[in-house]
C-alpha cells in the first residue's frame, strides 16, 4: 500500500496539526476520556456546520434544541467531573463559560470546599503567598 503514510509522515502531520492556532493536545489516560474526545471531535464539526448554515440549510426550531441538548450534556459532564475531582483531591477549574455566578476562580463553592478538605493547609499557603 504505497498511499499509507509511514510513522515519520504521521508524526510530521501530528506535529503540524499541534502547532495550529486552535489546537489542543490532550493525553488520554483512560478509555473514558478517549471516548469523550471522539464525541467532541465529531460534534465540533457538526456544530460548526449547523451554526454556519442556520437559516440557510437548517431551520432554527430544529437546530436550536439540538444545540441546547448538547450544552446541557456539557454542563452535566462539567458537574460530574467537578465531583470526581473533588473526591480524588484533584484541582478542578471550570471551563470558560461554565463558571456559575458567585464562584471563586471558576470553582464552585461546594467543589472548592471538598477540594480544600482533600488538601489541608492549601488556604494557608495561599494567604502566605499574598
Amino acid at each position: 500500500m504505497p498511499d499509507t503514510p509511514n510513522a515519520d509522515e504521521r508524526l510530521k502531520r501530528k506535529l503540524s496539526l499541534a502547532q495550529e492556532r486552535d489546537t489542543r493536545v490532550v493525553i488520554t489516560r483512560t478509555v473514558d476520556t478517549h471516548r469523550v474526545l471522539d464525541i467532541v471531535r465529531n460534534a465540533d464539526r457538526g456544530i460548526r456546520i449547523l451554526r454556519a448554515n442556520l437559516l440557510i440549510r437548517f431551520k432554527p426550531e430544529e437546530a436550536v434544541p439540538l444545540l441546547d441538548e448538547y450544552q446541557k450534556a456539557i454542563e452535566g459532564l462539567h458537574h460530574a467531573a467537578a465531583k470526581i475531582c473533588a473526591m480524588a483531591g484533584v484541582p478542578y477549574r471550570a471551563p470558560r463559560g461554565l463558571e456559575a455566578p458567585g464562584t471563586e476562580g471558576g470553582q464552585q463553592k461546594s467543589d472548592k470546599d471538598s477540594a480544600e478538605t482533600a488538601h489541608p493547609g492549601k488556604e494557608d499557603r495561599k494567604k502566605k503567598a499574598l
